[in-house]
């Protein structure tokens, strides 16, 4: 059995971390697998609006861009050639180590400064092709991290549930396994 926390949130009153809620299943007699963020490889990764798009001084199929990202400018090289000024897009700042491997840092890319890199679905690991970067929409607020953006900034469990635990084959099951640990034991006695 797959859920989120978020998910699970949705049945649950409850205010408890992924660590939290994994021990109290455990508590309750259900095996917890593996419990995975989501947003693993996007933590440096934002949104952010193409203020300017220009040629590369020494590449003619560069683009120098001027990307606002929350309240800061950044100057990007960029190989790709679907974006243009106003596109919202995802911004791999630096210090981020991408889904597919690949470390961002500050570089000189034939000359020109790159403060980090506008990144494509097949970079941010949310797809196996693309045809450039990621273009977001329109009414992005630049700045936002795109796990927020796209919903990945929560945590998957996964329970390895035995055959006499039918009762939590769904996400209200779980939710109501975790409510019941919660409750006084006098309740049980009656």
């Amino acid at each position: 059995m797959k859920f989120t926390r978020r998910w699970l949130l949705e049945h649950w009153q409850g205010d408890l971390d992924a660590e939290a809620i994994s021990r109290r299943l455990t508590k309750a007699g259900l095996e917890v697998a593996a419990v995975t963020r989501l947003d693993k490889g996007l933590e440096h990764v934002q949104a952010g609006r193409l203020l300017e798009v220009g040629r590369h001084p020494d590449a003619d199929r560069l683009t120098v861009c001027r990307v606002l990202v929350g309240q800061e400018e950044l100057s990007i090289v960029c190989g790709a050639q679907n974006h243009k000024v106003g596109d919202m897009v995802a911004v791999a700042r630096e210090g981020a180590l991408l889904p597919n491997g690949m470390k961002i840092g500050k570089s000189k890319i034939r000359g020109v400064l790159s403060q980090g890199m506008l990144a494509s679905t097949t970079e941010l690991g949310l797809a196996t092709s693309s045809d450039g970067i990621l273009i977001l929409p329109e009414e992005t607020v630049p700045g936002i991290p795109l796990a927020q953006l796209l919903g990945r900034d929560d945590d998957l469990f996964e329970l390895e549930l035995t055959p006499n635990r039918g009762d939590c084959l769904g996400v209200r099951g779980i939710a109501r396994e975790l409510a019941r640990i919660n409750l006084p034991l006098s309740l049980y006695t009656q």
